[in-house]
């Protein structure tokens, strides 16, 4: 009897690589998974920052234009006739004097021949007049020989005398004639000159209108036949400047410009006149304004596309900042600011925020459009600042009533003094965290005012990081070449000032009493 032992089944086992793989993919996601969540996160919405830098402004206006010669001459012909021959072409240097076509003379030649004989007849008159005169003079003596004899009687002599003068003006007459006739030929001979068309200037003919056998009609007008450019070692630039742009431009201002032939090539000049005679296009005023510039190697020619930009400022060394950093404002300022009515800057007309009035403490309830009401709002103040805020305002309120006048702009200085002296009584009632929003309004208030300072400049306001938060550094404002913009105040070179970037505003709606909405921003 035979004993049939069983064995156990055989499983399919993986590879040993094929696990020993797994195994690391496993252990290294979870590495990954680990690093994951230990690593420092970065911070939601960053804030961008750039540099403040020491270096050159170029503030222009830029306008386009096109470049003509200094002096283009129109060559015409003052006479009719069929052109002959033509002696010069395209871009042909020509001198003064030199012959550049010329008319069939036929005609004139004709005329100038009839005029020789006109003038030889009329001295032929001449000679008649004086054998007419010298018989009549004769006659005359022997008709005063006989009457003196008592021969003739005395009408015999005056008879012979009239004759006389007679003749004598016979002569007369003809010399005129003959002096007619002259002056007929000479004119006769200008024109048969004029069949030879010869150039005025030294220079370059630019343009060439016409072919052996064209016929030119000169009637009222010369026709142009040749168009003959001075001098192209300097061109002049015809720039047309918006009518915004023309009070900065003055005579003297260095012009840089490029062409499109020429792209990475750019040319110097300088303004030589800014014509006061208005060009309106589609309702565009503009102004032309005429720059003279040097032509190097002769490579720009006349008709080619000039954009230009006339220099009206050059700046050098001074502190500069991008110009995105002076236009960025905190989240909560940038809600703010957009949820204002239509009066002004903070604080100055229009309605509160979310169409109601303001609530708060002491006379927070005051009328919409109140001195300083918004500011009010925007400074987060307590109950006992805002008392004290609000009986500043109240004071300036009553300054600025007591300053009016019917003259707009004298009660928006007034205005704007009340309220430059409420803020500086205010500052000293405020949190640090307080004052630096106080800082940015009083900026974004100047700013919106319009007004200039010294040296032209105006008030602004850009924000650096400190403690991680954008805190407002009160600067003055000067050119901007569009990128950089020039700065005064408090920062020097290196320093970072935020141009973007940083956390959204959350808005959130409450329902008032009314069922109306108030909004408030918060961070």
């Amino acid at each position: 009897m035979s004993l049939n032992s069983s064995k156990p089944p055989r499983r399919n086992r993986l590879p040993r690589p094929v696990v020993y793989g797994l195994t690391a993919l496993v252990v290294l996601a979870a590495a990954f998974a680990g690093w994951q969540l230990l690593k420092p996160k970065a911070p939601k919405d960053p804030y961008r920052t750039e540099a403040v830098q020491q270096g050159d402004i170029t503030k222009s206006v830029s306008a386009s234009g096109s470049l003509q010669a200094l002096v283009t001459v129109d060559v015409g012909s003052q006479i009719s006739g069929q052109i002959d021959q033509v002696f010069v072409d395209f871009n042909d240097q020509v001198k003064a004097g030199q012959l550049l076509a010329t008319l069939d003379p036929q005609t004139y030649v004709s005329r100038q021949r009839q005029g020789q004989a006109q003038v030889a007849q009329a001295q032929a008159g001449v000679a008649q007049a004086q054998a007419q005169a010298a018989e009549a003079q004769a006659a005359y003596n022997r008709t005063k020989a006989l009457f003196d004899k008592g021969i003739v009687a005395p009408a015999a002599l005056e008879t012979a005398e009239a004759a006389w003068k007679t003749a004598r003006a016979g002569i007369q007459s003809a010399q005129a004639s003959v002096a007619q006739n002259r002056a007929s030929l000479a004119a006769t001979e200008v024109d048969l000159g004029r069949t030879k068309i010869v150039s005025p200037i030294n220079g370059v003919v630019v343009n060439r209108a016409i072919e052996p056998g064209n016929t030119v009609a000169a009637s009222l007008q010369a026709p142009v036949l040749f168009q003959i450019a001075q001098d192209l070692s300097k061109l002049e630039v015809k720039i047309t400047v918006d009518e915004a742009d023309i009070g900065q431009v003055v005579e003297g201002q260095t012009v840089r410009f490029t062409v499109d032939a020429f792209p990475d090539d750019t040319y110097t000049g300088v303004v030589t006149q800014v014509r006061k005679q208005a060009e309106t296009d589609q309702n565009v005023v503009a102004y032309v304004v005429i720059a003279q510039a040097d032509n190097p190697g002769g490579k720009l020619l006349p008709g080619m596309t000039a954009n230009a930009d006339i220099v009206l400022q050059n700046l050098r060394g001074v502190m500069k900042v991008p110009a995105a950093a002076l236009r960025w404002t905190p989240a909560d300022q940038a809600s703010s600011s957009q949820q204002r009515g239509p009066g002004g800057p903070p604080g100055v007309g229009g309605p509160p925020p979310g169409g109601g009035q303001r609530q708060g403490s002491g006379q927070g309830g005051q009328r919409q459009g109140m001195m300083g009401g918004r500011m009010l709002e925007q400074l987060d103040l307590d109950a006992g600042q805002k008392a004290k805020a609000e009986a500043i305002f109240a004071e300036a309120r009553t300054k600025a009533q007591a300053a009016a006048s019917d003259d707009p702009q004298a009660r928006r200085q007034a205005m704007r003094k009340a309220m430059e002296e409420a803020l500086t009584k205010l500052e000293p009632i405020l949190k640090p965290a307080q004052k630096e929003k106080l800082i940015a309004l009083r900026a974004r208030m100047a700013q919106m005012g319009g007004g200039r300072g010294r040296g032209g400049m105006t008030a602004g306001v850009v924000y650096v990081l400190r403690d991680k938060k954008p805190a407002a550094v009160p600067v003055r404002v000067g050119a901007t070449d569009g990128s950089f913009t020039q700065i005064v105040g408090d920062l020097k070179p290196g320093d970072q000032v935020i141009i973007g970037g940083g956390p959204k505003a959350k808005v959130q709606a409450r329902g008032g009493p009314m069922g109306g909405g108030q909004v408030r921003v918060r961070m």
